[in-house]
């Protein structure tokens, strides 16, 4: 069937975009690094986003899944696939419930999957170095998501507001 091909190289698409948006993070010299060792901008997150609004959870799901793997075989130490699984995973999840309220923006979606971002990072820092006491660390990280998942939504809500002809095929196939 054309839309499944069409779809498979779509989300393929999208995981090569969001491994790209992955390894040119690593090159941008980030302005939270001093304040908050571990905070990113989270460009990847702008894939993710626009997936979900486009494709719905499960392909958004296989797309993340695929990147967290890769990415974390640039990336180095397992440790990165832990931090890459409790963050990704915890940030899906609640932008998916986030975007199914009524009222909140795409901006405010993204800025909620930036917070829960942090926690599942910190909730697994706390578990391999096995002191919960890393939780305290959460405010300061909550300081850089209101401003990372701000500016990751409005470049996704920009994007999203650009892929019509693609929104419109992929959606009425979803339903």
């Amino acid at each position: 069937n054309f839309m499944k091909i069409k779809k498979m190289v779509f989300l393929g698409l999208m995981v090569g975009y969001s491994l790209i948006l992955y390894i040119l993070e690593t090159y941008i010299p980030n302005p939270f690094i001093v304040f908050f060792p571990g905070a990113k901008l989270g460009l990847t997150n702008i894939i993710t986003l626009v997936s979900l609004l486009i494709f719905g959870f499960k392909e958004t799901f296989i797309i993340v899944t695929v990147r967290v793997i890769l990415s974390s075989i640039f990336a180095g130490p397992m440790s990165y696939l832990l931090f890459s699984i409790g963050g990704a995973y915890l940030s899906l999840i609640v932008m998916f419930l986030v975007n199914k309220i009524k009222g909140f923006s795409v901006i405010g979606v993204s800025i909620a999957g930036a917070i829960a971002h942090n926690i599942g990072q910190l909730l697994v820092a706390s578990i391999l170095v096995e002191n919960f006491l890393m939780i305290t660390y959460l405010p300061f990280m909550l300081a850089t998501s209101l401003v990372t998942g701000l500016f990751v939504g409005i470049v996704s809500q920009f994007c999203y507001s650009k892929m019509d002809r693609i929104k419109d095929s992929f959606i009425n196939m979803r339903q």
